[in-house]
């Protein structure tokens, strides 16, 4: 945050409002987690889609899906629908059963009064006077026609006159109307009904009203305009009649005929009406990602309205709205985690370059994934497409490469959670089943985490990798069986699904492998891949000490074999406690003869130095250590080690030194001028580094090292460093202490335990001559 206050906001007037706020609410933190949240956000929404312009009958010249997920009514099979429910409905005739007595009473009425009208008893003999009183008769055909209510023909007209309307005939007339009523009969129905009408829908006409309602073929209506003949019904009594006599009776019958069946226009239009507003639209549901037209398909309207549609969603789709709320969802996600780490973790601090590593990570796992989307769908599905499900990708996706990087540069489970947990669900903001990929890309990011904890050989990287992709398949393989016995998935392509998890933490770590020393550099972290390359003795470093200072060469082995036996015992970092036990006395190299292990006896050049230059010498090697530290590159932990070895500790031998030569009246010697500037170690592996060293040294003096002294040296080292205060900020606790002393009880035993002289026909120290090296004793040789 430091050149954020560069910009010096303080100045200005309105800074005395905003500071309150700003040390309460950390409100210059808000606005970069915000900054970073929306470019997060905005990455999460944006599409890698190409524009298509087809027209109708064009062929595609490449597989064009859908970016974004709608749904869309098919308004072609929605109309086909809507016709396919409106023919269901038959037309609707309505049937008067009052027709056939309207009809009878109209024949009794005109024959009563034509019977009325007849001159006479009975027509003349005479052949020729009876034709004339017919055609007299014949004025009253009018009249008849109004009261019957029907067109009649001159012959049948008169055929009834010659008979006189006899009410025989009327009878006859009756019966065979009654008849065909009991039919039922309609007018040209051939200009009302459709050809596939093969069933309509009688609703009976009663006087309150409508009656039953019940469906005739369309066969069994009689049409009048129609040329199916008529059904010809035998006539009771009708024997004495010729050929001519019935056939004009049935003539003058069906022309009196009403119908009984009249076609209802409105109601049949309102009813098809209601089955077409019933039914729904139909709605064609497009995922993202789906195919909307495949390579070499010719595009059909279809098609066409389907890109329209997406031009217009991605017309009218505010980005920018959703990317803004996105991320201001993210930003009090990230908000919710810091108050938790500050509730329940108060002693883990993240520090800015953490921010900085865990933003870089997301942001560019976010890119990758996207990426490798955009790539495999437009490089496989139109190879591979029949055979492999569309979520394959998907859950192919290196998602686990995030968590298992920030696994190997930070130390704070917590962090590592609350981590996955975010990117977790950021990557799934970019798919449609949101649920079922963050429980996969969640269990596979903490598997991936876990895995790299504590490596110690870079196969350990590709062995996490191998288990998380295990967990991510099984993962997808649980959701399957729960998914199918809920209905909401199907076995379709199940095992590539599997295959795809398990692709999945596989690739994972091979990325990891690739970023993590790029991170490692930009970032100054020291992972335990980079602890690996340190801990090779063959590092520049180490080659300098082994040529200028064997002695602490020697003694740094030791000491990190000591660290590592203990942090394994208490369950620190081994190989960080014995690679900055390695690093932790390079400095003395640049004045390697100032150090006593370094020295040849006899040969002390302190003795010619005063007790304040032979401090600053010795204080300077910590100094000198961290410079070349960070020239060299050996990261965080290791330099803070090499800073922290001797925590404040008093120099007591150049201290006492001082005392005795001190002149009281001239100079006075300070106890604090005499001790290492520090800090006290921090972190446990510095706490076991300082003790180590100084037992080491200690025990390295030793004229005669027995069993009891190497013990009484362990015990008492530790005890006055705990006494002074020097490990009260590396949290190691007392049973640690105990733990501690055993462990470098053991490995000093080993090293420095009491050995009897060899004689002098050995080459042993009771040998009063001088012994004589090897190329003297072979020149001897020679000579013999």
């Amino acid at each position: 945050m430091q050149w954020i206050n560069r910009f010096e906001f303080e100045k200005y007037w309105w800074a005395r409002w905003i500071l309150p706020w700003e040390e309460k609410f950390k409100l210059r933190k808000l606005g970069l987690f915000f900054l970073f949240s929306l470019l997060l956000s905005y990455l999460i929404h944006y599409d890698f889609d190409v524009p298509y312009f087809l027209t109708k009958g064009e062929v595609a010249q490449t597989n064009i899906k859908s970016p974004v997920s709608f749904e869309i009514v098919d308004e072609e099979a929605t109309q086909n629908k809507k016709l396919e429910a409106a023919q269901s409905i038959p037309p609707v005739l309505d049937f008067d059963p009052q027709v056939y007595d309207q009809v009878t009473t109209k024949i009794f009425r005109a024959f009563e009064e034509m019977r009325q009208r007849l001159p006479g008893t009975s027509w003349s003999k005479n052949s020729s006077r009876r034709r004339a009183q017919v055609k007299r008769f014949k004025e009253n055909k009018t009249e008849f026609e109004k009261l019957i209510e029907a067109k009649v023909s001159e012959a049948h007209f008169q055929w009834m006159a010659e008979k006189r309307f006899n009410p025989e005939v009327e009878n006859w007339v009756v019966e065979l109307v009654e008849s065909w009523l009991l039919t039922r009969v309609a007018d040209s129905l051939d200009k009302v009904l459709k050809e596939n009408d093969k069933r309509v829908l009688v609703r009976v006409v009663e006087n309150e009203g409508e009656g039953r309602e019940f469906t005739v073929a369309r066969e069994n209506i009689l049409d009048l305009s129609g040329t199916k003949a008529f059904p010809i019904t035998p006539i009771e009594n009708d024997k004495q009649l010729g050929r001519r006599e019935r056939r004009l009776l049935r003539k003058f019958s069906q022309s009196l005929l009403t119908p009984n069946l009249t076609f209802n226009r409105n109601e049949t239009r309102q009813r098809r009406q209601k089955a077409e507003e019933a039914v729904l639209p139909i709605v064609m549901v497009v995922k993202k990602g789906q195919t909307i037209i495949n390579q070499g398909a010719v595009a059909q309207p279809i098609h066409l309205k389907i890109l329209d549609k997406i031009k217009q969603l991605k017309a009218s789709r505010s980005t920018d709205l959703v990317s803004l709320f996105t991320a201001l969802m993210l930003v009090m996600l990230v908000m919710v985690f810091f108050s938790y780490l500050q509730r329940y973790t108060k002693k883990i601090v993240v520090e800015q370059r953490d921010l900085m590593v865990m933003a870089s990570v997301t942001i560019g796992v976010t890119v990758m994934v996207k990426v490798f989307w955009f790539v495999t769908n437009a490089a496989f599905t139109s190879k591979l497409g029949a055979m492999v499900p569309s979520s394959f990708f998907l859950y192919a996706a290196p998602t686990a490469v995030g968590s298992m990087l920030i696994g190997m540069l930070l130390n704070s489970a917590a962090i590592v959670w609350l981590f996955t947990f975010f990117l977790s669900s950021a990557l799934s903001l970019m798919v449609e089943d949101k649920f079922s990929f963050f429980l996969v890309t969640m269990a596979a990011g903490m598997t991936a985490a876990r895995s790299v904890y504590d490596c110690k050989r870079r196969n350990d990287i590709y062995y996490a990798g191998l288990r998380t992709g295990l967990v991510a398949a099984g993962m997808i393989g649980f959701l399957w069986i729960v998914n199918t016995h809920t209905g909401t998935s199907s076995a379709e392509g199940n095992g590539w699904l599997l295959l795809a998890g398990f692709v999945s933490g596989l690739m994972s770590a091979g990325i990891a492998m690739m970023f993590v020393p790029l991170l490692e550099s930009i970032f100054n972290y020291t992972t335990n891949v980079k602890l690996l390359e340190l801990s090779n003795l063959n590092h520049p470093l180490m080659k300098e000490m082994i040529v200028k200072a064997p002695g602490t060469y020697h003694h740094s082995l030791v000491v990190g074999h000591m660290c590592e036996s203990a942090a394994e015992a208490i369950g620190a970092n081994p190989l960080l406690a014995k690679v900055m036990a390695y690093y932790h006395d390079i400095g003395k190299t640049e004045h390697a003869g100032y150090f006593i292990e370094n020295q040849k006896p006899g040969h002390n050049p302190h003795d010619r130095l005063s007790p304040h230059m032979s401090k600053t010498i010795l204080v300077a090697h910590v100094k000198d250590g961290a410079e070349l530290g960070m020239h060299h590159k050996l990261g965080r932990p290791i330099i803070d080690g090499i800073l922290q070895h001797h925590g404040t500790t008093l120099i007591s031998y150049f201290y006492n030194k001082a005392l005795e030569e001190q002149d009281e009246d001239i100079d006075q010697v300070l106890e604090d001028d005499f001790r290492y500037p520090g800090p006290k170690p921090q972190f446990k592996e510095a706490g076991l580094c300082m003790l180590a060293d100084s037992i080491e040294a200690a025990a390295r003096s030793l004229d005669e090292p027995t069993t009891a002294r190497l013990q009484n040296i362990v015990r008492n080292i530790i005890q006055r460093k705990f006494m002074e205060g020097q490990l009260d900020e590396c949290d190691l606790t007392l049973r640690d202490l105990s733990t501690i002393e055993e462990a470098f009880e053991r490995i000093i035993l080993g090293i420095y335990h009491q050995r009897i002289d060899y004689p002098k026909e050995a080459g042993g120290g009771t040998s009063e001559e001088a012994p004589i090296s090897f190329a003297k004793a072979k020149g001897k040789d020679k000579q013999a």
